[in-house]
């Protein structure tokens, strides 16, 4: 049986949080962070394969997520908030028109524009 190392089964395990989140099945992912099967993105959710900083690259871009959660669990820029959700739904015009809103709000309120 194969020993697993309990730092990378806690990379792994929000990895598989976030792959599970966003609907994607162990072998599409192999595809997306190209390994050679679902086999391989087991071993790596459940601690028993580690990954190379390339590879933890690939699978922040699979995953649309920053390195600091995988690797350390925290980060306030990825907490999936309602507002984070709506926000993703939007398509490019309506983010335009949604950012002019924001910016007439911010003014209205006597902050400068960034």
């Amino acid at each position: 049986m194969q020993k697993c190392n309990p730092l990378y089964k806690s990379i792994g395990t929000r990895i598989k949080e976030i792959r599970l989140k966003r609907n994607i099945s162990q072998e599409k992912f192999a595809e997306k962070i190209n390994v050679s099967n679902g086999t391989h993105v087991s071993n790596i959710e459940r601690g028993c394969s580690g990954i190379s900083v390339p590879k933890l690259r690939e699978i922040c871009k699979a995953l649309d997520i920053n390195a600091d959660y995988l690797l350390f669990g925290t980060s306030p820029n990825d907490v999936e908030t309602a507002l984070h959700y709506y926000l993703k739904q939007l398509t490019n015009e309506q983010s335009s028109h949604l950012m002019e809103i924001i910016k007439a709000y911010i003014k209205s309120c006597g902050i400068d524009e960034i």
